[in-house]
């Protein structure tokens, strides 16, 4: 029997966690070398060598142009757009976030014992075909066989739908961390602040503008308002070039400024809840993931919105990695009962398996739509065909057959998008294909479009114009190209992770 070890990774944009499924079929997160449960996402390049987690983030004061944060906001922008310079070498946003995939690997393998080989990593569910693909390069550069990528309320809902299958009932998942929010609602089937403006109004002196000063303010802020979801008041003391201020912050000064931030999470909540054609009654139980959960006004806002209980017995910091891990064993089991081998504990079999013997099933939806785009012959303009709507079962695959524009075409352009307007303008050009036409066709000659979308919301698209057969180039023009991965796992295996 080949060995394998699968973990399931929260690659968060403040923290991120990794969590695996232990001998008794129940999933455990894998503390870090620091002993600690979840660990920052912030890199220190010092040299050779990289520092990721908290003393990375405790360095940024002291060593900020060395420091690199908040790295998931920039997946799946090419180099152009966003990179970072260390030591001569440039790093995408994949190299950098392939360095905090192995500083979890590294350590949970220490705590295990054993080799990692494989992971699902989660993303927020609006992430696009560009994000997705970046977040699987990330994890293929740190060594890793990526089973799957999960949207991170998907795997929340997961981590605390394992064990009441029993049960059926409607979940609101309500997913806000340090830099991302979704929205998701699930159906388990038993069978199925402004600290600087003080400074600058005191000493006519603008801290931010001072990287090192700047590192330093963001982490007070961020310790204020952590103090102020279990405290009434607080105080930020901060100084820079020998002069210093003190602001006295009160919870309710707190949410008075930052209230227009819950009322646009609260209007994305009634949105889905209108796109799901669902009444706030109809929710039995309410799902709070991510730090920022844990401020009162957010509570506030969904106790207002919905009736239904909250649960507590899921860790908001650790259940989209629990998720995770839980979803990885079940793409391993999958795996099982398609090649035969097996390679995992008879005893997480059982424990992953509903009572009639069948594995247990996660059915999640794509996030955005996928068409192509048309001409509209009566209106002389282009639009925008939908192929693939927003929220059909995945994976999915749609096959549509489409007439020439036009008698004797020699060509025909196959332009394919992510988005929900029939505006070609207004979505994301994915990938464009210039099939080749037989001569002499008359107007209306069939091209029949095939759309392929993976577990992973990655897309693929094959093009038969007429019996010449062609597939769509998806252009995810991300910091790396195909070619240039092998020479980047050379690169980051020169670097010590620790």
């Amino acid at each position: 029997m080949t060995h394998r070890k699968a973990v399931g990774i929260d690659l968060g944009t403040t923290f991120s966690a990794v969590a695996h499924i232990d001998a008794y079929g129940k999933p455990q997160i894998i503390p870090n070398a620091e002993s600690e449960r979840i660990t920052p996402s912030v890199i220190l390049f010092d040299r050779n060598n990289v520092i990721v987690g908290t003393l990375a983030k405790n360095s940024a004061v002291a060593e900020p142009e060395k420091i690199v944060d908040f790295i998931k906001r920039e997946m799946g922008k090419p180099k152009e757009q966003f990179h970072r310079e260390f030591g001569g070498a440039i790093y995408s946003a994949e190299e950098l976030s392939a360095l905090i995939v192995k500083k979890l690997i590294i350590d949970a393998e220490r705590y295990l014992k054993e080799p990692v080989t494989d992971a699902v990593i989660t993303v927020p569910a609006y992430f696009n075909d560009a994000e997705r693909t970046a977040t699987i390069t990330a994890g293929q550069l740190a060594g890793l066989n990526v089973l799957q990528i999960i949207n991170e309320p998907t795997a929340a809902a997961l981590a605390y739908g394992l064990d009441k299958l029993d049960e059926d009932q409607t979940v609101f998942v309500f997913d806000l961390g340090g830099g991302t929010f979704d929205v998701t609602i699930m159906r388990i089937d038993k069978h199925e602040l402004h600290m600087a403006e003080e400074f600058d109004k005191q000493h006519s002196e603008n801290p931010l503008l001072d990287l090192q000063s700047y590192q330093d303010l963001q982490t007070r802020a961020v310790a204020a308002k952590l103090q102020l979801s279990s405290r009434k008041h607080t105080a930020i003391v901060h100084n820079h070039q020998g002069k210093s201020v003190k602001v006295d912050l009160s919870r309710a000064e707190f949410e008075k400024r930052t209230r227009h931030l819950v009322e646009k999470c609260k209007t994305i909540c009634e949105m889905v809840m209108q796109e799901a054609n669902m009444k706030w009654d109809k929710i039995d139980k309410t799902l709070l993931v991510g730090g920022m959960t844990r401020m009162p006004m957010v509570r506030e806002m969904i106790a207002q919105l919905s009736k239904a209980p909250v649960v507590s017995d899921v860790n908001p910091d650790e259940a989209v990695a629990i998720g995770a891990a839980i979803q990885a064993t079940l793409s391993m089991l999958r795996e099982e009962e398609v090649t035969g081998e097996r390679v995992l504990a008879e005893t997480t079999r059982q424990k992953f398996s509903c009572r009639d013997g069948r594995l247990i099933q996660v059915n999640d939806i794509t996030s955005h739509s996928l068409g192509v785009v048309l001409w509209d012959e009566a209106n002389l303009e282009e639009y925008v065909y939908p192929m693939i709507k927003k929220r059909t079962a995945i994976p999915a695959s749609a096959r549509n057959s489409f007439g020439t524009a036009s008698a004797n075409m020699q060509h025909a352009l196959v332009k394919v998008v992510e988005g929900e307007s029939s505006l070609p303008d207004e979505c994301t050009p994915l990938g464009i294909c210039d099939v080749e036409l037989p001569p002499f066709l008359p107007k209306g000659s069939p091209v029949e479009l095939t759309y392929r979308y993976n577990a992973n919301q990655v897309l693929e698209v094959s093009v038969d114009a007429c019996g010449n057969q062609s597939k769509v180039s998806i252009e995810r023009n991300t910091g790396l190209a195909p070619s240039e991965i092998e020479k980047a796992i050379s690169g980051l295996g020169k670097l010590n992770v620790e």
